[in-house]
């Protein structure tokens, strides 16, 4: 009996895959929300409401966004955004729920690295929940070090900001 073996890609986007990605992002962060009690009131711009106009934004300010897609399904998406010449955001960070824990995350992290690199950046930058220790921890196993911490007024939770040096 033969085996069948899954082909993962990870593609960059184009405009053409707003709604896809605008789905992808808020099925992802559904649960965040819910277990930050996060709202479209306390917290409209949480991924768990994006919009296909924040994706087309996104795309404006020059937010390169990659979908991962294993065989026919696409099941993950992540983006990059360059900040200056040597500095990038990884932002967008998403798997679909019923895709984790197939190192899929791991993958669009380090397919972001791979790109940093290309363009000749020297750190990569990340924001997210500062209770969100879990995420804390799997960001520190690519050498993600906490920078600080943050309280803004329009956010109903602290940020912690981490960066890596890449070379």
């Amino acid at each position: 009996m033969k085996e069948c073996k899954f082909v993962m890609a990870i593609r960059q986007a184009d405009k053409s895959d707003i709604t896809l990605l605008a789905d992808i992002l808020r099925k992802s962060f559904a649960n965040v929300a819910e277990r930050f009690e996060l709202t479209v009131e306390n917290c409209p711009k949480n991924l768990a409401f994006c919009t296909e106009k924040r994706i087309e934004e996104d795309f404006a300010r020059g937010l390169k966004y990659y979908i991962m897609d294993e065989d026919v399904q696409s099941c993950g998406c992540v983006a990059l955004e360059k900040a200056s010449s040597d500095i990038c955001y990884l932002e967008r960070l998403a798997v679909l729920p019923e895709y984790r824990r197939k190192s899929f995350g791991k993958s669009l992290v380090n397919h972001i690295f791979n790109k940093a690199i290309e363009i000749g950046i020297q750190r990569i930058e990340i924001g997210i929940i500062s209770e969100d220790t879990e995420l804390k921890n799997w960001y520190k196993k690519f050498g993600f070090i906490q920078k600080g911490t943050k309280k803004f007024d329009h956010l109903p939770f602290v940020v912690t900001f981490m960066s890596v040096e890449i070379d």
